[in-house]
């Protein structure tokens, strides 16, 4: 078992390394585009995107694998990356804070692992369950950044979209109570919707830049896998039909159009991070000026690596 795994997310500068405690997610997000990777496909049994927040599969072992692991991957061992230095995230591929976390608490001994070794942790998750975790994150505060994502602040439509992971309001409320004991934050606003008004971004990214957060991530909804056909019933079986038309005809190209929008909206604000896709499949639909524009916010070897 990899207890612990090389990471292109050094690309969106999350982290040249990823420790995922569980294959699948219970909070069955329909934007996310995880259940169409192959970590996920190739280890899930054979379930489709449409079992995604059905199943949780926890990684019998991965406890003692990390702890043998880390005997010899010590913090001077980390990779090094163009823009990363040595950061471990969790997770990537599933919430590690997912519901079932509460009772096997896989996180929480992966977490002790790492700290106690000396490495540097992000930990990203739409549950409000991290603030059990708080002892570990105070304790080592100098070497943690804890995040949290925030599309919108809409409770209700985050019952249809995101059913069970904590809502944005009760995700602000955790991310302010961490900041206020001295735990590094940050906010990744994604997916930003079709939908999503200016004036809503620069709201949230606003309120990141006050409570001090390192970074503010920015991303597009990406069409990947049936994410998109997902959403479109949810929005439809909760009368939202505006949402869900805009979610009918929101393809590659409106894609393109969005993330170039969204980056110049938000590229002046505090610690602002665009997350424009390292595959550059936006350059197809965009004018030259436009494409080089994105390009820039891009590691030069993106492509390499």
């Amino acid at each position: 078992m990899d207890a612990i795994s090389p990471s292109q997310l050094w690309k969106k500068r999350l982290g040249d390394w990823v420790v995922n405690p569980y294959v699948g997610c219970e909070h069955g997000c329909l934007h996310c585009y995880c259940p169409a990777m192959p970590g996920v496909k190739f280890h899930n049994g054979g379930r489709s995107q449409a079992d995604w927040g059905s199943y949780l599969l926890p990684k019998d072992g991965i406890v003692e694998a990390l702890r043998q692991r880390l005997r010899k991957f010590t913090p001077d061992k980390a990779k090094r990356t163009d823009w990363g230095d040595g950061w471990v995230l969790m997770s990537f591929l599933t919430d590690c804070y997912t519901p079932a976390e509460a009772e096997l608490k896989l996180t929480r001994q992966c977490l002790e692992l790492l700290l106690d070794a000396g490495h540097k942790v992000r930990v990203q998750t739409r549950s409000a369950l991290v603030e059990r975790d708080f002892d570990l994150l105070v304790a080592h505060k100098d070497r943690v950044r804890l995040g949290t994502s925030l599309p919108y602040l809409d409770d209700a439509l985050a019952r249809i979209l995101e059913p069970r992971a904590t809502g944005p309001t009760r995700r602000q409320k955790m991310l302010e109570q961490a900041a206020a004991l001295g735990i590094p934050v940050y906010v990744a606003i994604a997916p930003v919707m079709p939908w999503t008004q200016p004036d809503e971004l620069r709201g949230i990214a606003a309120w990141g830049g006050k409570l001090g957060a390192t970074e503010v991530f920015c991303e597009v909804l990406n069409p990947k896998g049936d994410n998109l056909t997902g959403m479109e019933r949810a929005l439809r079986q909760a009368g939202r039909d505006d949402m869900a038309d805009q979610i009918r005809s929101y393809d590659k190209e409106a894609w393109a159009h969005a993330t170039l929008a969204t980056l110049r909206l938000l590229a002046g604000s505090r610690a602002f991070v665009p997350w424009p896709d390292t595959g550059r499949g936006w350059a197809r639909h965009l004018p030259a000026e436009d494409a080089d524009w994105l390009r820039q916010f891009l590691p030069a070897n993106s492509m390499e690596k």
